[in-house]
């Protein structure tokens, strides 16, 4: 062979060489970002459980009273019923209801929600007081889409339309 076949043999094999190092350098960097990312969510995901593993007491605990106090689901109709007795006012004085409406009920895999809409009119502070009754966390209620507005034809009272929802365990499966 001649020299200069094999200076073009010599170039030809590095021209390879140097190919084969450029995708295989290529394709390392790309396994090296990908491991890195998995690591880093790795990384998270393990700080995640560390930390729901020190409040795993302070959860179960909720999970305890909840399972405890939380009212059962027994029948839509006696729900219903129950929410409209609720919705009544007639422990409240200076409180009067009007316009109930059953709201559809809800079913989720961690409760069922059932609830009324309705107005409620008296002076401020009765109807704030009887809200606040209403809206004690150990009784499973909550008011939603409150609105309050002064009655036209008594000024010194005022109207509050809003929705009274209750939440029940789910029924057993």
């Amino acid at each position: 062979m001649k020299p200069s076949e094999k200076r073009l043999l010599l170039i030809l094999l590095g021209m390879l060489v140097l190919g084969a190092v450029v995708i295989g350098s290529d394709y390392y960097i790309n396994q090296r970002d990908l491991l890195l990312s998995k690591r880093t969510d790795l990384e998270t995901e393990w700080v995640e459980i560390e930390a729901l593993f020190e409040e795993k007491e302070i959860w179960e605990m909720r999970a305890g009273w909840l399972e405890k106090n939380q009212p059962k689901f027994t029948s839509n109709e006696q729900i219903e019923q129950a929410i409209f007795q609720e919705a009544m006012a007639e422990k409240a004085e200076g409180v009067t209801t009007s316009k109930q409406t059953p709201l559809p009920t809800v079913s989720t895999p961690d409760y069922v929600q059932a609830g009324v809409a309705l107005s409620a009119s008296g002076d401020l502070k009765s109807v704030f007081r009887w809200l606040y009754d209403l809206n004690r966390p150990e009784l499973f209620r909550v008011i939603r889409n409150l609105k309050v507005q002064p009655d036209k034809e008594t000024p010194e009272n005022i109207i509050a339309t809003f929705e009274l929802l209750r939440w029940y365990a789910p029924p057993e499966a």
